[in-house]
């Protein structure tokens, strides 16, 4: 083999192959973000950015080991009750908090006060419950005729709503049941919604036995330690919320948030769409609507409604919830919106004088070729449109690496956000 014209036509090809990538990128065929460097999702160590009494608490400890997939962290969490897998370090704070509730409930006996509450009770309790297990049907159809007047508000929902996978099924929303459960949770500052299983188990075996009479609710949480603080650990308006949440019944919370969202002008059938998405429990759904309804003169808010219906996990519909929830932070205590446009799968917003605002429930994002491409594009807009400028607005940070490029591009970049856009005191 002659190595010599092998050599001489590894460099011509090589050669020309570079003439080529130069030729393209002069004629813009070739984006240059194509050619760049990018960073790979990774592992992070959770001590580097977590507070030492949050990565161990007396039933929990959170693994070391974070994985990072370029915008969210994911968090393995090992306590008395089992272990945790979660998406996000919002997520992360909303199960430390379940976990206290759940050691908390744990310490409340219910067994014999229960068992003694159904004794005393009386024939009609003890009839009613066999009725309920035997005919639900028959019972919610019974119970609707003798109290009908109580049903008013709720027939704007009748055979257009759909229960969660969040909710109690409806005949336990209908004797009462997930009343006691909804005062209970908001006892413990957790809300009655939440998907964590092991936080439903202790609810419904609390709320069971306050439904039957065997349980004084605040006296007993008022003798657990801790209790009261768990109420603390989240900001007034936010508790607020979680508390009218947790004491309405979700049809009626369902029709509140679609009068909400007629009042907006959206469609009744994407609202409907909306609504009944099971990924979105009452919570949720109440939260992103409450978001919406605070960005009063902010055109085109049902973008956040027709991307809300792309959600296909709990964990999206919570991602998209908190980016409204930001957003109308921002419009409340940083500067007026005018205007929400799609990005990606995502909104971005304006302001009057043309400023491109970008707002993000992250962790750590990356330089990634997604992230330089979103980037890229906005910065292109903004230079058609002759804007006032570029802010990112993360609840999180970026990797030195993304931070370098998006200053370079003219971006304003602001990390950590969440307690300026959602102060604790509102």
């Amino acid at each position: 083999m002659n190595y010599d014209k092998l050599d001489m036509k590894e460099g011509y090809h090589t050669f020309f192959l570079c003439c080529f990538i130069s030729l393209c990128l002069l004629q813009g065929m070739i984006p240059k973000t194509a050619l760049a460097e990018f960073e790979k999702p990774g592992t992070l160590k959770a001590q580097s950015f977590l507070k030492p009494e949050v990565l161990k608490g007396e039933h929990y400890t959170i693994d070391e080991q974070v994985k990072n997939d370029g915008v969210l962290n994911h968090y393995s969490v090992k306590s008395s009750f089992g272990t945790f897998q979660v998406s996000s370090t919002s997520s992360l704070q909303i199960l430390i908090r379940e976990i206290e509730a759940i050691a908390a409930m744990k310490k409340i006996q219910t067994d014999d006060t229960a068992i003694e509450s159904l004794k005393q009770s009386g024939k009609n309790t003890v009839t009613g419950v066999k009725n309920l297990v035997n005919d639900p049907q028959g019972t919610f159809e019974r119970a609707a005729t003798g109290v009908g007047s109580l049903f008013n508000r709720a027939k704007g929902t009748i055979g257009k709503r759909e229960t969660t996978g969040a909710e109690d099924n409806k005949a336990a929303q209908l004797v009462g049941f997930s009343k006691s459960k909804g005062h209970i949770a908001t006892k413990f500052g957790v809300n009655m919604y939440s998907r964590n299983k092991v936080l439903q188990t202790e609810l419904d075996r609390l709320a069971w036995a306050d439904f039957f009479g065997g349980l004084g609710v605040g006296v007993a949480t008022s003798a657990v330690p801790g209790v009261g603080g768990l109420v603390l650990t989240t900001s007034g308006t936010a508790r607020l919320l979680n508390e009218a949440i947790n004491t309405t019944p979700a049809s009626e919370l369902w029709l509140q948030n679609k009068n909400k969202l007629l009042a907006m002008g959206i469609d009744e059938d994407t609202i409907e769409l909306f609504l009944n998405n099971p990924e979105y429990s009452p919570a949720l759904q109440t939260v992103l609507v409450t978001a919406l309804d605070s960005m009063q003169s902010v055109d085109n808010r049902e973008l956040y409604i027709k991307i809300a219906l792309q959600a296909g996990d709990p964990d999206m519909a919570k991602i998209v919830t908190e980016s409204a929830v930001m957003t109308a932070g921002y419009h409340k205590h940083i500067a007026p919106l005018k205007h929400l446009t799609p990005m990606a799968r995502l909104a971005r917003a304006e302001k009057n004088d043309g400023t491109i605002i970008v707002i993000l429930p992250s962790d750590h994002i990356i330089w990634s070729e997604k992230v330089a491409d979103i980037t890229g594009s906005l910065v292109e807009k903004a230079k058609i449109s002759k804007g006032a400028g570029l802010e990112v607005w993360v609840s999180g940070d970026f990797s030195t690496m993304a931070r370098n490029k998006l200053d370079e591009m003219g971006w304003k970049v602001h990390t950590k956000v969440r307690s300026k856009l959602i102060p604790a005191k509102q």
